[in-house]
């Protein structure tokens, strides 16, 4: 009897592993995106991510664009300069400098939209962020706002698994993800 409940126990487990598995690769989410207050560019990543923004602020979804964290280097996609560059006028920008995380890019963008009167924002990433940003935002809304998720993906080569570091990209996720399902996001970072 003992060996029949073991069994299962561990059939159950194995079971729920393999979900996890096939879940952690499907990063395919995008909404459409829709007039908002805002458009967020999480920092991080390709350029695709400024280039998006860029085209969302030039369709007229929103009339301001946060980019966080910004990061004034040539090195890196998130900068004003970069942002400019696509024809994103300085007036439009906001720019915050202290996130060091997915956690705190949420915990800035709710702060500083709660300062400027805004109720909804566009959240731009990559297609491969998409699923962790989601959820930390969704998460940490308490109803206040309106978010919708942009995936970056149609202005990449290619979508995140057609990458030589598709797996890294894979692995990475995945075990972010989990941590923060558990809650130690600072762990993750």
């Amino acid at each position: 009897m003992k060996a029949r409940i073991l069994i299962i126990l561990m059939c159950i487990i194995l079971l729920l592993i393999v979900i996890s598995l096939i879940d952690s690769f499907d990063h395919g989410y995008s909404d459409e995106p829709i007039e908002s207050d805002l458009i967020v560019m999480l920092g991080g990543g390709e350029a695709a991510r400024m280039q998006m923004a860029a085209s969302l602020y030039h369709e007229g979804y929103a009339d301001y664009v946060l980019i966080t964290p910004v990061i004034e280097s040539d090195d890196y996609n998130q900068s004003s300069a970069l942002a400019m560059e696509y024809g994103i006028p300085e007036e439009a920008l906001i720019l915050e400098y202290e996130a060091n995380s997915t956690y705190t890019n949420v915990t800035i963008t709710m702060d500083i939209m709660n300062r400027l009167d805004m109720d909804s924002a566009l959240i731009v990433t990559s297609d491969w962020h998409i699923k962790r940003s989601k959820y930390i935002y969704d998460k940490l809304n308490d109803g206040s706002f309106e978010f919708r998720y942009i995936s970056a993906l149609p202005m990449q080569d290619g979508r995140w698994n057609e990458s030589g570091d598709a797996f890294y990209i894979w692995y990475s996720e995945y075990i972010k993800l989990w941590v923060y399902r558990m809650g130690i996001y600072w762990w993750s970072e």
